[in-house]
C-alpha cells in the first residue's frame, strides 16, 4: 500500500443537507440530501448535464451553494477560512473531468506537486511518488510528458496524483473515462485495498449506464439536478425495472 495504515474512528465523511445550485437562472441541483461515512464508497450516475460535476465542484469547495449546508471531513465548508481550507484540502485527492496535469511537466514532477507543502524531504516526496506509481502500474513513465500518454495513462497518472498525499477522501469525476473494463477492475482492485487499510473513502461520478455491473456499494442516480435513487446497486435494479425515470436516466430502453 501507499504507506501505513493509520486507525481512525468510524466517522461521517460527508453530509448534504437541503442543497441547492441555480447557475444562469436554472436550477442545476435540486434539494440534494447525502451522507456517507469515512470508509463508504458511493458512485452518483446519470446523463450528461444532471449536475453531478456540480456536486463534485461542491464537495470539492471549488463553488458554493446557492443553499444548504455540505460538511466534508468534519468541516463545515461554509464557514471554512482561507487559513483552514489548506490543511482541509490536503485530506482529500481528486480526478476532474478535462485532465488537470501540467502539460510542460514531466510524470514524477506533476505527482510532486501535492507533496510540495509537506514536510519532506525531495528524496522523501520522490520515493512517495515512485511507490503510487508500482501500485498503479506506471513504472517506466516517470520522465514521460503527459501528451506522450494515452488517455487511459493519463487518467491513471491523475489517479496516482489524487493519491500521493494519502488522502481520507477521493473524489472522481467521470470515473471510466478513457478507461477499458480491464483498467477499472484494476483499478477498483488498487482502491478497495487502500478502503481496507487505510479507510479511504470513495465518491465518484459517470454517465455510463455499463459502470453499474462495476458497482459494489452505494448508487445515487441524479437526473436534471435531482436525486432519483439513492441505494444497493441490485435494489436499483428492480426499481430500474418499475420506474420510467430511472430507465430514461440511465438510458435504458423501456
Amino acid at each position: 500500500m501507499i504507506g501505513p495504515a493509520e486507525t481512525q474512528p468510524t466517522a461521517e465523511a460527508l453530509r448534504l443537507e437541503r442543497v441547492y445550485q441555480h447557475v444562469n437562472g436554472r436550477m442545476a441541483l435540486n434539494d440534494i440530501h447525502l451522507d456517507l461515512a469515512q470508509g463508504d464508497w458511493l458512485l452518483i450516475v446519470g446523463p450528461n448535464g444532471a449536475g453531478k460535476s456540480l456536486l463534485v465542484r461542491l464537495l470539492l469547495g471549488l463553488d458554493a451553494p446557492s443553499a444548504g449546508r455540505i460538511q466534508v471531513l468534519g468541516q463545515d465548508l461554509g464557514r471554512l477560512d482561507g487559513a483552514g481550507l489548506g490543511p482541509w484540502r490536503r485530506q482529500v485527492g481528486a480526478v476532474l473531468q478535462g485532465g488537470s496535469l501540467l502539460a510542460s511537466a514531466s510524470v514524477l514532477e506533476n505527482l510532486l506537486l501535492p507533496l510540495r507543502e509537506r514536510p519532506m524531504s525531495r528524496a522523501d516526496m520522490a520515493r512517495a511518488a515512485r511507490l503510487v506509481m508500482t501500485l498503479l502500474k506506471l513504472d517506466g513513465l516517470e520522465n514521460h510528458r503527459p501528451r506522450a500518454l494515452s488517455l487511459g495513462q493519463r487518467r491513471q497518472v491523475e489517479l496516482a496524483r489524487a493519491l500521493v498525499h494519502q488522502p481520507r477522501l477521493l473524489v472522481w469525476d467521470g470515473f471510466s473515462d478513457g478507461l477499458d473494463p480491464a483498467a477499472i477492475r484494476e483499478i477498483l482492485d488498487v482502491l478497495g485495498g487502500l478502503r481496507e487499510h487505510r479507510g479511504l473513502t470513495l465518491v465518484a461520478t459517470d454517465n455510463r449506464a455499463e459502470i453499474l455491473a462495476s458497482a459494489r456499494h452505494r448508487v445515487v442516480v441524479l437526473d436534471r439536478g435531482r436525486a432519483l435513487f439513492d441505494g444497493d446497486p441490485e435494489d436499483l435494479k428492480v426499481e430500474t425495472q418499475a420506474r420510467l425515470d430511472l430507465r430514461a436516466a440511465l438510458g435504458v430502453m423501456a
